[in-house]
């Protein structure tokens, strides 16, 4: 029996690859299979995953979902169409993404038999809603998005609204956040601004480069900071190869050898030669050291300094000088030495260091070439390009493995290894056999991050309801569905921005970038005369003012406590930094976070509910405090959601009844109906006297709101 059925348009059938396996389940935990005949007799065994218009879709147990038209099912099985209740989620809107997806199921549930665990049930379109809104976008969606979710009919409504999602400017702006706390990005670091990093990053992003590609740009990166963003990377620890190296291998490749900057790792392979010998491939880097800009820009930047006779603005042209210095140069010659107290016998402290890669037990290392004294200058020009090809090659088992953990960890609240720093024994993870899997699937998708997420999002495992018990240090999680976790402060601060914006808040971009490079630039291509370069530097300290050490929010006017001024200074300041300008309300300039300074001044909303300082990678928190709680009571936040003008307010006041007021502001900011005892506890309070302000707080202050179920 050839028959070839065609994806999407089958007409006939093929006998189930299980069909004598009765016992065995769905590829998401469904046991509930059929045996449907075709208007032929021919027999397929599959589970009924829904029907739209004159299409049944059906699931077979490698996980593939078929459609098939109505009319060439026999009589009783398009009966049984029109009335069976669909089994596990809705349909989706690629059979072979629900395949790769089943895929997923399939690990994760075999993982949860073998403790003898059973998966969570599948949450309901209210939950779905918010957490995918939150997941992906990074805010809740607005009462509109809700109900328009909610009253959507189609069975392929939440495979409809991942692929929205990906595609959303929240969905770049939340990956951003994620991104910049991972790699430590920041507004200002080394006494220059690292706009055009940020800008780079977004753009990376935005164009949903392939993972390997970004990494292996940031690797090779060279040039000015101003004129090539991906250099910020490595000048982030500028003058500190050693350390940049030790944060490359954790963040990029889950191989946590910090301590073998200094001895052989105790617990691990890791040796101090290894180390060194990696650190290698960057010995003839300079990050912003003597020779700056390389040749004699320098020197000619020096020059021109000296003919400025005002002492005032020489200073601050040695700042212009200091951030056109800021570069990443090749010097040709690899000068990296052991240190002076290595103690091992294989080697002398002082000694030169021929750069070597290191592989694991799972794959070998691609094979350099030999680094022939013929041909040393070409070789040690080239040695960072060495190191970035092998680290991101699609062989090296930790690279594809490292970032799949970490964006499964972003979906789940977990990784199937932790810490994700740390992958050096994969079969210590809670499910190896998954973890194996992810890191192929993300070779196969080519290190598309886009697709992969769109992968997760669609399994069951992810749209099951979130666990909510404690989690153990000694007990494995293994995955019955995602865990129940506090919003991150971006997510919290961009749902605030929502509630008063709506999904507008989208459109604010900041143009800092730009703006810091039109201004601070020193473009050398217009000769070497000391003339033209005194002008450019006095043009440059003009302008620099703008950027003397303020972002948006950030005025002097409010620490002197006139509110009115502050707000005159932050619409100032606003209107500089964006392409449109953002609304802005007590002080708080009412725009994404990945738009907004980064990190934020100390006492913003965003770092009281835990943004990282960006001095340690991936460090972020989560955990609950005082102050947090009395900035959700009192804090400018809750005062700007609660005023007249903010959509939720808006959009509440709008209805008729006290009834649809309460059940608006549930939409907006819960994503859900009120339960009948809250409804009426909530329109009681509205008769007594209450305000629409006062329910905003009551519902803001409610733990519901800062989780992400």
């Amino acid at each position: 029996m050839n028959l070839r059925i065609i994806p999407l348009f089958v007409c006939v059938f093929l006998p189930s690859l299980y069909a004598d396996d009765q016992s065995a389940t769905a590829p998401d935990g469904n046991a509930v299979y059929r045996t449907w005949t075709d208007h032929q007799g021919k027999k397929l065994e599959a589970t009924f995953r829904g029907i739209e218009g004159d299409q049944v879709f059906l699931q077979v147990r490698n996980g593939y979902v078929y459609r098939l038209p109505l009319e060439k099912l026999s009589p009783e099985d398009q009966a049984a169409a029109r009335t069976l209740k669909p089994e596990g989620l809705g349909i989706p809107a690629d059979p072979r993404l629900a395949q790769a997806a089943a895929r997923i199921d399939v690990l994760v549930n075999a993982g949860l038999e073998k403790a003898q665990q059973t998966p969570n049930p599948l949450a309901s379109d209210e939950q779905f809603v918010r957490r995918v809104y939150l997941d992906i976008a990074g805010r809740i969606p607005t009462a509109a998005e809700t109900l328009a979710f909610l009253a959507d009919a189609s069975l392929s409504k939440r495979a409809k609204l991942i692929d929205v999602l990906l595609e959303s400017d929240g969905y770049r702006s939340h990956l951003f956040n994620y991104f910049a706390d991972m790699m430590r990005v920041t507004d200002s670091a080394n006494k220059v601004r690292y706009y055009t990093y940020q800008d780079w990053l977004k753009g990376q992003i935005a164009i949903n480069r392939p993972w390997d590609e970004m990494v292996h740009e940031m690797m090779t990166a060279d040039g000015k900071l101003l004129e090539n963003g991906a250099t910020g990377y490595l000048l982030r620890d500028a003058g500190m190869r050693l350390d940049n190296l030790s944060l490359t291998l954790s963040s990029f490749l889950g191989a946590n050898v910090s301590c073998a900057q200094c001895h052989d790792h105790p617990f691990a392979d890791w040796t101090q030669r290894d180390f060194y010998e990696l650190a290698a491939f960057f010995g003839a880097t300079e990050t912003y050291g003597a020779r700056g800009t390389g040749g004699n820009h320098t020197k000619e930047m020096r020059r021109a300094l000296n003919m400025i006779d005002d002492r005032r603005i020489q200073q601050q042209a040695r700042n212009v000088l200091r951030v056109n210095a800021m570069a990443v140069v090749e010097t040709g010659k690899n000068d990296l030495t052991l240190p002076h107290d290595y103690q091992y016998d294989d080697a002398a402290p002082g000694d030169p260091v021929t750069p070597k890669l290191i592989s694991w037990g799972d794959a070998a290392p691609p094979t350099l070439p030999a680094f022939s004294a013929a041909k040393k200058g070409d070789d040690e020009a080239a040695l960072r390009t060495r190191f970035a090809d092998w680290m991101t090659a699609p062989e090296n088992p930790r690279f594809a493995m490292t970032i799949a953990n970490r964006l499964w960890k972003r979906a789940f609240g977990v990784g199937v290894r932790e810490p994700v720093t740390d992958l050096d024994e994969p079969a210590a993870s809670v499910n190896p056999a998954l973890l194996h899997h992810l890191a192929a699937e993300m070779v196969r998708l080519d290190f598309d991050l886009k697709q992969f997420m769109r992968l997760l999002y669609n399994t069951q495992t992810y749209q099951r309801e979130a666990t909510s018990y404690e989690l153990t240090d000694n007990t494995p999680y293994l995955f019955p569905g995602p865990i129940l976790r506090r919003m991150s402060a971006e997510q919290a601060w961009d749902s605030c921005a929502t509630l008063v914006v709506g999904e507008d808040v989208d459109q604010f971009k900041s143009q800092r970038g730009r703006h810091y490079t039109e201004v601070m630039n020193i473009d050398f291509a217009g000769g070497s005369d000391p003339e033209i370069l005194k002008t450019g530097i006095e043009k440059a300290v003009a302008g620099m003012r703008q950027f003397g050490g303020k972002g948006p929010g950030q005025g002097k006017a409010k620490a002197k406590g006139n509110r009115k001024k502050a707000a005159m200074a932050e619409e100032a300041e606003v209107e500089k930094d964006f392409t449109i300008n953002p609304p802005t309300r007590n002080g708080l300039v009412l725009a994404r976070a990945s738009e907004l300074p980064q990190p934020e001044r100390n006492q913003h909303f965003l770092r009281m509910f835990g943004q990282s300082d960006r001095e340690i990678a991936d460090s972020q928190s989560t955990e609950g405090s005082i102050p947090q709680v009395l900035m959700l009571m009192n804090g400018e936040a809750q005062e700007v959601i609660g005023e007249l003008d903010s959509l939720v307010v808006k959009t509440a006041a709008a209805h008729a009844t006290s009834e649809e007021q309460v059940t608006s502001l549930y939409l907006s900011f819960l994503s859900r109906h009120p339960r009948p005892d809250e409804l009426a506890a909530a329109v009681g309070g509205l008769d007594g006297g209450l305000t629409l302000r006062d329910l905003t707080w009551v519902l803001f202050n409610t733990r519901e709101f800062v989780f992400v179920e």
